[in-house]
């Protein structure tokens, strides 16, 4: 065994510097709180370095492997970790978004009653077959030339003359303060023949 060197008290009244242990004495002159916290660190110093080869003395047994293979088997994913849900065939396990996720999920205002992992894949497998059926072009009941996008104004005209403005405009609509009493679409019919 090692001899423990003898630490050398520090307790001159002023020193700023570190104690060990220092901070558990008070209550006493600062020269013998600081003998009391050196010979207590001490102590402990000699107790650990006994413990230390008390250790060192107990043989350890090597350990053994229980299998020679893995516990549980490992299979190739066919999809790479962070493959988007998107992308993922509709009948893959991991077709979902986890819960936590704030981001949109087409499709998943109407399902109710359902844990969040599941109501994303519902969504999301609704969402993949509306998109596959519109990419064929080919609807139950409606033929493909009924399914034209809606005509919009064209571009450059901000106040169609003979219908009214989409609800939550922003932009400013001439005498719009003046009219009240309709709907916002009534009010913003031939919104420029009202200004002359």
């Amino acid at each position: 065994m090692e001899a423990v060197v003898s630490t050398q008290s520090t307790g001159v009244p002023g020193y700023t510097g570190y104690v060990p242990k220092g901070q558990h004495f008070f209550g006493e002159r600062y020269a013998q709180a600081c003998d009391n916290a050196l010979r207590s660190f001490e102590k402990d110093l000699i107790v650990k370095q006994n413990d230390e080869e008390k250790l060192k003395m107990v043989p350890r047994k090597s350990f053994v492997p229980v299998a020679k293979r893995a516990a549980y088997p490992v299979k190739p994913r066919e999809f790479g970790y962070g493959t988007s849900p998107y992308r993922l065939p509709s009948d893959h396990a991991e077709k979902y978004f986890v819960s936590g996720y704030t981001g949109f999920v087409p499709r998943s205002r109407e399902l109710l009653a359902k844990s969040y992992p599941e109501l994303t894949h519902t969504a999301l497998n609704i969402h993949k077959q509306e998109q596959d059926r519109l990419r064929r072009g080919s609807t139950p009941g409606i033929p493909p030339r009924a399914m034209a996008r809606a005509k919009t104004a064209p571009p450059g005209i901000i106040y169609p003359p003979k219908s009214g403005l989409i609800p939550n405009y922003t932009g400013h609509v001439p005498a719009m303060k003046f009219k009240f009493g309709k709907t916002y679409g009534a009010t913003t019919v031939n919104a420029l023949q009202t200004v002359s």
